[in-house]
């Protein structure tokens, strides 16, 4: 090759050194760039760590005295089952540096008394009997103690004892659940009575969003029962009858206005029971 023809090749194939700087820059860059997307976010590697569950001590759960209880039982008992309900509270607290907004709680009854009935109250809502799990979701803050939920247990005159595990669980706020639970244990001591004994409770829940509830054992001996409400005026809402026999009474009150009432019940026309009512919607 001669020296002009060498001259040209170097001349058009010879990279520039100023081109190689601007390129290896610009190679410099995107690896930069790319490691820093790439990098890991702490807060999410800590809380998801296991494939299915985040750690209890994200969700941690308290009895009335301060004493962590995660997977733990609480003991109510009582020794007159007579008693109206036994009630049990667990405190909740959010021990991340993120608020909860999606907490739910659900109730999985390990052993009942035939007969009785329990429900409970989360957030800002009650739940009658036959529900097993909160509709609303609650909001844990984070460092504060929720105090909202407590459990209402219905021993309707019988003995016995009542496991229910109520397990409280977050599956939105870090892309994986959070789940924490504790056992509350029902225990009556003494023996329930017969059909003979008139009996009535309620209501439940109270406060009431949609419906409250009344328990009742009428023998054959009375001849009527009626349920009286009034509101603070005094002024009859509504008038239920009851029949002879044992059953549940569910009063709507979803169309009654937030506030306070108040109910009689009425035996052979006399008044064996009232108390208050409290609808919240």
């Amino acid at each position: 090759m001669n020296l002009s023809l060498r001259y040209k090749y170097q001349k058009v194939f010879q990279p520039n050194n100023r081109i190689m700087k601007k390129l290896l820059l610009l190679t410099l860059s995107i690896l930069f760039v790319s490691a820093l997307t790439a990098r890991p976010v702490i807060l999410q590697h800590l809380l998801t760590d296991s494939k299915y569950t985040i750690g209890t001590d994200t969700l941690e759960l308290y009895d009335t005295l301060g004493n962590k209880i995660n997977n733990g039982t609480l003991k109510i008992s009582g020794s007159n089952p007579s008693v109206d309900a036994l009630v049990g509270y667990i405190y909740l607290k959010n021990t991340t540096t993120t608020e909860m907004q999606n907490v739910y709680v659900r109730r999985i009854i390990n052993q009942e008394v035939a007969n009785t009935t329990n429900s409970f109250c989360f957030g800002i809502n009650c739940y009658p009997p036959w529900v097993g799990q909160s509709v609303t979701a609650d909001t844990v803050k984070v460092g504060i103690i929720d105090k909202s939920f407590y459990a209402d247990y219905y021993p309707a005159e019988h003995g016995g004892l009542t496991s229910i595990t109520y397990e409280f669980f977050d599956d939105i706020t870090f892309g994986k659940p959070v789940t924490a639970k504790a056992t509350i244990e029902f225990a009556i001591s003494a023996a329930g009575i017969g059909d003979e004994k008139l009996i009535f409770k309620g209501p439940y829940p109270n406060p009431a969003s949609q419906s409250a509830n009344f328990e009742y054992n009428l023998p054959p001996a009375y001849h009527s029962a009626q349920l009286i409400i009034r509101n603070m005026l005094g002024n009859e809402v509504e008038r239920i009858m009851f029949e002879n026999g044992t059953g549940r009474k569910s009063i709507d009150v979803s169309t009654y206005a937030s506030g306070l009432y108040f109910y009689s019940f009425e035996v052979d026309g006399k008044t064996v029971s009232s108390n208050k009512l409290i609808v919240k919607h």
